[in-house]
């Protein structure tokens, strides 16, 4: 299954928002269409989260902002155990989270 993770583009002025506002924070137009998030960026920052629901099979998740190549910048799971500020990752989508074995996807970063 090919998913894939959308920010949106105002139609008004062309700024990119991820996630969605209901208005452009540029113009406040009200009308946006879909761009797919893609391509490569570097790591702004990162955490790891410890406090998660009770229904992760997982003990932490590692979160990074990412400025991606065109200027976005967007969250996400950081697939990296030697991660930096700085360096280079790629954006993909996977499976996040499985509540009730249905998966969720999200973005996640590999290094480049």
């Amino acid at each position: 299954m090919s998913e894939k993770v959308y920010a949106f583009r105002c139609t008004t002025c062309g700024a990119v928002s991820y996630p969605k506002h209901m208005i452009c924070p540029k113009c406040r137009g009200e009308a946006f269409e879909p761009v797919e998030v893609a391509g490569e960026g570097a790591v702004l920052t990162y955490t790891d989260v410890y406090a998660l629901a009770v229904d992760y099979e997982t003990r932490y998740l590692r979160l990074a902002i990412v400025e991606l190549d065109g200027g976005m910048r967007v969250t996400g799971q950081l697939l990296d155990e030697h991660p930096r500020v700085g360096k280079r990752v790629r954006t993909t989508v996977g499976v996040v989270r499985e509540p009730a074995d249905k998966p969720i996807y999200g973005l996640q970063f590999v290094p480049a």
